[in-house]
């Protein structure tokens, strides 16, 4: 089964060169995500000079593993919000979003980026899995309020394909996103702005502000930090460790299937279990492309990912018995302890967004637009309610302890657990495994010719061991979500050091 998501499979990304001078710009962007590609094209479409870095390769993260749905209905449904926040900012929060796609198609017309950009309804339903008598009288509640709020919210005893009682949400989009994304990266470049991958930001200096990269120093005046999971920037390690007790990163699992033109009409959807699973269609001429997801799970914690993928295959195939599924990957979501994003400044000139739940595209976007606004001076309708330093609301104070819980747990638990083996001989071609050595615990990865990696399983984070995640090749950490390639290298923070190397000829002398 092919594991490369369905965007990158159907668009390559053109390629920039890593930093190889110092240079001076006015705001630096750190991450080439949606968030950061498009924070960059506002700033510069503004005047600013912008350099975008990227440790990686542009747009290769989490925004490649997307399901690209486009809307403002939010993971908290919108009576939670009402009765935790109060009316007035959970409108705010709605029409956050829904500002955020209007920018979007308005982009895509500046760009004239041929992304397959189109409006469509989104369908919120009962839990195809779970029975509850009371559903369809939250679910009226929520067409109502939202109907109240001024958007177009139409409750439906059936909605299509999954004939359950839901809500129908007009004006969601869909769109392809490294198709949108790479015209707007192209215009970055050039009259004193700068695009550049494999340049991972390494230190921050302050008065004056200059970000060290790639072995270069960039002078600037302001800082975004657009990395899904911020890395630290100019706050301390405590500091930076203490805000990320407010992130939960869960990894959610997505199917990519071919059906027949016209098996699904066009549209979003999703369900109230919990978590949720979600569908949405991508329209060829021959045929349609659905993409189905869910089963959301705390990062490094689920221990048969063959088995999860199984069971969405299940239900997918309950849903649309003619899907034909060609692959599947992992995407990562960021929750936070209240249901609401923190975007906005964390320290003078440092501005920082994340906890985008499953609304990453329009959040993303949105902080891109609040992101321009405080660099201009300007003001802003959402900037104190998602304000970085808020404490958490009464709902997210009892979240805020059940989340990090899991911290101690997993810090001692895998410290005194038993190794998956005792010899390298135990790791096949393209599997990984915690083999102890001598005594010490090590991350082995052997790649398909044979080749082997030891790595140290500790995470470079807050020191939890990390795990084999074998569907996507990578280690895991459970305790905050950080990811790293086979081989060791980041591929997703809070981490931002590579799991420490093992000179495998100790163990065989």
């Amino acid at each position: 089964m092919d594991t490369v998501s369905y965007w990158s499979a159907t668009h390559t990304f053109p390629e920039f060169p890593a930093i190889n001078h110092d240079i001076e710009v006015d705001v630096v962007v750190v991450g080439s995500g949606l968030t950061g590609i498009t924070t960059a094209y506002l700033l510069k479409q503004e005047g600013a000079r912008v350099a975008l870095i990227e440790r990686d390769r542009i747009a290769a993260g989490d925004t490649s593993r997307t399901t690209a749905h486009l809307t403002y209905v939010t993971d908290t449904r919108l009576h939670q919000l009402a009765d935790t926040f109060g009316h007035d900012a959970a409108q705010a929060f709605w029409e956050a979003g829904a500002a955020a796609i209007d920018e979007i198609a308005a982009i895509a017309r500046q760009t004239q980026a041929d992304c397959g950009f189109r409006w469509t309804p989104g369908y919120l339903h009962a839990s195809m899995r779970d029975k509850d008598a009371k559903e369809r009288q939250l679910l009226e509640k929520d067409a109502e309020l939202a109907r109240a709020f001024g958007f177009d919210a139409t409750f439906v005893v059936q909605v299509p394909v999954a004939n359950r009682p839901g809500v129908r949400f007009a004006h969601q989009a869909t769109f392809h996103p490294l198709q949108y994304l790479e015209p707007l990266v192209r215009t970055i470049p050039g009259d004193g702005s700068f695009v550049f991958e494999h340049t991972a930001m390494e230190d921050v200096d302050d008065k004056p502000m200059v970000v060290q990269a790639g072995g270069h120093k960039i002078r600037c005046d302001y800082l975004v930090i657009a990395t899904h999971n911020p890395v630290m920037g100019k706050k301390g390690a405590v500091t930076a460790a203490l805000f990320q007790t407010k992130l939960a990163l869960y990894t959610s699992y997505v199917l990519g299937a071919r059906v027949p033109k016209g098996t699904v009409p066009d549209g979003l959807w999703w369900d109230t279990s919990e978590p949720y699973d979600y569908l949405r269609v991508d329209s060829h001429e021959d045929h349609d492309y659905v993409i189905f997801g869910g089963a959301d799970v705390k990062t490094g914690q689920e221990d048969n990912a063959e088995h999860v993928f199984q069971q969405l295959t299940e239900r997918l195939h309950r849903l649309v018995p003619m899907a034909t599924i060609q692959r599947r990957w992992m995407g990562q979501v960021v929750e936070t302890d209240d249901g609401l994003p923190f975007i906005g400044e964390n320290a003078n000139q440092e501005f920082i967004a994340t906890g985008f739940c499953g609304n990453g595209f329009t959040l993303g976007t949105l902080s891109a637009m609040m992101a321009r606004d405080r660099y201009f001076d300007r003001k802003n309708p959402w900037f104190d309610l998602f304000r970085v330093d808020r404490r958490p609301f009464h709902g997210g104070l009892w979240r805020y302890v059940q989340e990090n819980l899991d911290y101690p747990y997993y810090l001692v638990r895998d410290r005194f657990a038993h190794a998956d083996t005792d010899t390298l001989d135990d790791v096949h071609n393209g599997e990984g495994k915690i083999v102890r050595l001598q005594g010490q615990k090590c991350a082995v990865y052997r790649d398909d010719a044979g080749h082997v990696t030891v790595r140290s399983p500790v995470c470079t984070h807050l020191k939890c061991l990390v795990r084999w995640n074998a569907a996507d090749r990578t280690w895991d950490c459970p305790c905050h979500g950080s990811r790293f390639h086979a081989t060791g290298a980041v591929l997703s923070g809070p981490a931002e050091e590579p799991l420490g190397e093992v000179d495998l000829a100790e163990f065989q002398e």
